[in-house]
């Protein structure tokens, strides 16, 4: 079993996540105290609280998702580098290839041309 940490320490760390500090923050307050440590007197003192999404954050919202399905589809933007030329104009900085990974995971793919052979008289 875990050894506890003294009631003074668990007051301090009950009064700073109380005020809506970071983990972060309250790490640096108190010396020796580790994230998984601080997490388990959070569920603790808090049971109820508000958990943020697990996960990493998605780059780009559901709106601007939403908005490049409508012009692919209504003809609007014909390549994936329009998609990207209109991304990069938004202000976010992805590459050409997160752009192909975006379309591709709203079920847009790209079509293949077909090869034809060189036809000389």
């Amino acid at each position: 079993m875990a050894r506890t940490i003294s009631k003074s320490v668990q007051n301090q760390i009950q009064l700073l996540l109380a005020s809506n500090m970071t983990y972060e923050k309250v790490m640096e307050r108190i010396p020796g105290l580790k994230e998984s440590t601080l997490g388990r007197y959070a569920n603790k003192f808090f049971p109820d609280r508000m958990k943020a999404a697990p996960g990493r954050r998605a780059t780009i919202g559901e709106t601007t998702k939403s908005y490049i399905r409508r012009q692919v589809i209504k003809g609007e933007f014909k390549t994936a580098k329009a998609a990207h030329q209109y991304l990069n104009g938004l202000g976010y900085t992805i590459g050409y290839s997160a752009a192909l990974k975006l379309l591709k995971s709203m079920n847009f793919r790209a079509k293949i041309k077909a090869k034809k052979p060189l036809l000389s008289k």
